[in-house]
């Protein structure tokens, strides 16, 4: 959902990203990508702008006024799973079957942080509301909490120098980054009623994979 509510983002393995309206349940825009699929998208925090995580390594960033591809990332080396904004809108985090966390500048248009804690791919990442922590959680049954220090920069000041500079600056200095103690996801034994006629799969695993993480506070 948009942060209004008023609009809904989907994303299929036809290749094509569709915004809908909420009111009318019309398909209201449409962006396709003749390379990959996205696995995941979601808005940012002002409603503007949508990210996608692509089975093609990819992470893109689109304006859904101008309706037109803005920022296209190529830093993972396997498939992108999840993004997450930072509520300030200036930061994107993403996941990636290649077992990192990457931290984007959208502001510098960059990659500026790559994290490595999961021993598996990484399927799932969430910034807490109000942005001073973030979780994630993939394959290795490990739920990783990280701590920034983004709430220590001034936005308005970051935007107004990016709007004047003439050559890139360096890149901020992420002075607090870091893994805390990982939280695993055990396997519990549950009693299910099953048609003996039908053959089915055993998929219970003693460490299964954690696949989503949902926006939390932390307070």
């Amino acid at each position: 959902f948009s942060p209004d509510g008023r609009l809904i983002v989907s994303c299929s393995e036809d290749k094509t990203i569709k915004i809908w309206d909420t009111t009318n349940k019309q398909c209201v825009n449409n962006f396709s990508d003749s390379v990959g699929f996205a696995n995941f998208v979601d808005f940012n925090p002002n409603g503007t702008c949508i990210a996608s995580a692509g089975s093609d390594h990819t992470v893109k960033i689109w304006d859904i006024r101008l309706n037109k591809l803005l920022q296209h990332y190529q830093v993972h080396c396997g498939g992108v799973n999840c993004v997450s904004f930072h509520p300030s809108g200036n930061y994107l985090i993403t996941a990636s079957s290649d077992g990192t966390l990457k931290i984007l500048d959208l502001l510098e248009g960059r990659l500026i942080y790559t994290l490595q804690g999961h021993t598996g791919p990484v399927f799932t990442v969430s910034f807490s509301k109000g942005g001073e922590l973030f979780s994630s959680g993939g394959a290795d049954a490990q739920v990783l909490l990280w701590k920034t220090n983004f709430d220590e920069f001034n936005y308005k000041d970051i935007a107004k120098r990016n709007l004047k500079r003439l050559h890139f600056d360096s890149p901020p200095h992420l002075h607090d980054i870091y893994p805390r103690t990982p939280h695993f996801h055990e396997g519990k034994m549950d009693t299910v009623e099953i048609n003996p006629k039908l053959e089915v799969v055993d998929l219970q695993t003693s460490s299964p994979p954690v696949v989503d993480i949902i926006s939390f506070d932390s307070t």
